[in-house]
């Protein structure tokens, strides 16, 4: 069995009062009758489930729809109380077991999700993602096209390379209307240089460059609380736009908050209301003494995550081109001064995946773009809110 962390986050309007409520604890009717639309988010490396309930107080104040919005955030395999990939879901609908590890750590996140849509009845969702998050989220269009509405929100897109002369071609599964098999196009330059002289393996193999750093990403919570706030400040500023240090400054005018926010973020529990098992398997405590998982949970999430973004397209079966199915809309919102994927990334990905729009953000850089929605993405929440039903 497995055991699977999540949040769910359900906005609805108060007939009395013009104002949204939140609702941030597990809604104790899951009937989807109540529910007009679902969103599933897809966070960054290095946040979890946590995040999702400071994206949906951010849309709160801006939210117009009629019917309830329920937004749910699964942790990925090995992240917070969530099983290790190689505990695999009894969800599993492909013969996919005997993949590579960062194949069957994306294979395992997409039965998880849909495990946690079965327990709320939910037949289709619309998919929010940032960064990192881009590739579980178009890996889910394309497993399960039918547990989506075609609608897909993506915010600082981490695009994944494609090098179609790469050995691992061999593993693509596409074929075209030729019967031909197709491995993808090129992608640009889009990354620094250390991100591209760490996926073409000068620091290591992919396994050691991303245990390692998952350890960094992984410790973030004890490196805020050992580091001065002032500090924290400083080095995130520093990669911010001028309006957007003004607009952290105006939302956090305490450092202090903003890393208390951050270490939150960051250090995920064991929430027994929030938390599935698959199998029925409840005969063992859910979580342990320290606050973690007891079903074959390693911590390893951090590192495959960091290992998923270090593989190419043809690594994960994942040709942007060719095997993410139709897709009603795509909108993409990229920074300008994006310094981790450049925005020629998100012009690569809207020319490859169907009904893909993209809008450039002035100024804006890659946290940036995340940390403050463009108030049309809030508009497009809305719009797609109340165009679709579960």
């Amino acid at each position: 069995g497995r055991e699977i962390h999540y949040a769910a986050a359900r906005l609805r309007r108060d007939p009395t009062s013009p104002a949204a409520i939140l609702d941030t604890d597990d809604p104790p009717d899951r009937a989807s009758s109540k529910i007009g639309a679902c969103w599933i988010f897809f966070y960054p490396v290095g946040p979890n489930r946590r995040i999702l309930e400071a994206v949906v107080s951010h849309y709160a104040p801006q939210f117009e729809c009629d019917g309830d919005v329920l937004f749910l955030c699964v942790n990925r395999p090995g992240k917070g109380g969530t099983s290790s990939s190689n505990v695999i879901a009894a969800t599993t609908q492909h013969d996919e077991t005997a993949a590579p590890d960062e194949r069957q750590h994306v294979l395992a996140s997409m039965n998880d999700i849909v495990t946690i849509l079965d327990h709320y009845a939910i037949r289709k969702a619309s998919i929010l993602y940032m960064c990192a998050g881009s590739t579980f989220a178009y890996s889910f269009a394309s497993k399960f096209p039918e547990r989506t509405t075609g609608y897909i929100i993506g915010i600082s897109s981490w695009v994944l390379r494609s090098d179609p002369s790469s050995s691992s071609c061999h593993s693509c599964t596409s074929i075209d209307k030729g019967g031909s098999q197709q491995c993808g196009i090129e992608t640009p330059t889009m990354n620094t240089l250390t991100h591209r002289m760490a996926m073409r393996g000068f620091f290591g193999p992919k396994w050691m460059v991303s245990a390692i750093a998952g350890g960094i990403v992984g410790g973030a919570s004890v490196i805020f609380s050992s580091v001065p706030p002032i500090w924290v400040g400083k080095g995130l500023k520093k990669d911010l736009s001028d309006d957007e240090v003004l607009k952290l400054n105006e939302q956090f005018p305490d450092d202090e908050k903003f890393v208390e926010l951050m270490k939150w973020i960051h250090n995920d529990g064991c929430d027994e209301e929030v938390s599935v098992f698959v199998n029925n398997r409840q005969d063992g405590k859910i979580c342990g003494n320290d606050g973690t998982s007891s079903v074959g949970n390693k911590k390893d999430g951090d590192a495959k995550d960091i290992a998923v973004c270090l593989s190419t397209q043809q690594d994960l079966g994942l040709i942007y081109k060719t095997t993410i199915p139709f897709q009603r809309q795509v909108l993409l919102w990229h920074g300008e001064d994006d310094k981790m994927v450049s925005v020629v990334g998100a012009e690569y990905l809207e020319s490859m995946v169907s009904n893909a729009t993209l809008t450039r953000i002035t100024g804006g850089t890659h946290q940036g773009v995340m940390f403050f929605f463009p108030d049309d993405v809030m508009e497009a929440l809305n719009r797609i809110s109340r165009d679709v039903s579960v």
